[in-house]
């Protein structure tokens, strides 16, 4: 195209817009918008739904045919035994210590102290291994903190959170977090 025949479209377009006014412009753009999200988004979409919906009509066909005695019925037992079987072992606990190190190292901090009691009950199948970090840092470094380590650490859990700041515009915050690891084996 030469720009005579560009120009000619550019008028072409300023007529039509000018005679549709303000309202029937954004009119035009929410169903050009409309037409766009439903085939980048809606459509795919429904045709994913659709291979979903295949595939669990083939696995019911599938059960039935082979009957519900083929399928493995879990015990209480052997699912309580799975349930302690998710826990790391207490063996492993220096590898976990590890990546609460690694995580505090990846957003800036530094763990100088900390109090790690690992206690367990006489009759308990879980240990549970406290850990109580004192931390300076802002707030985004301690929240991308106790992310990572909920997240690298799967049997960690945050139990408590104490937070205080010397002044309003101070932005380094003193806290306290205590994460409690649980372990298996501990019987």
């Amino acid at each position: 195209m030469d720009t005579r025949a560009l120009s000619g479209i550019g008028w072409l377009v300023r007529r039509e817009a000018a005679r549709l006014g303000w309202r029937g412009v954004v009119g035009i753009v929410l169903i050009i918008g409309a037409v766009g999200f439903w085939l980048l988004a809606l459509r795919p979409m429904r045709q994913q739904g659709q291979v979903l919906h295949e595939q669990v009509t083939e696995l019911r066909a599938r059960l039935r045919a082979g009957g519900e005695a083929s399928a493995p019925v879990a015990t209480r037992s052997g699912q309580l035994d799975a349930f302690y079987g998710f826990f790391p072992r207490v063996d492993t606990l220096p590898d976990w210590i590890g990546r609460v190190h690694v995580a505090a190292a990846r957003n800036g901090l530094v763990l100088e102290t900390g109090e790690y009691q690992l206690e367990h009950g006489k009759d308990a199948r879980l240990a549970r291994y406290q850990i109580t970090l004192p931390i300076k840092g802002t707030y985004p470094q301690l929240r991308g903190f106790v992310a990572e380590v909920l997240e690298k650490v799967p049997a960690a859990g945050l139990e408590d959170v104490v937070i205080k700041r010397e002044a309003i515009g101070v932005p380094t915050l003193d806290a306290q977090l205590r994460f409690v690891v649980y372990l298996g084996g501990a019987s």
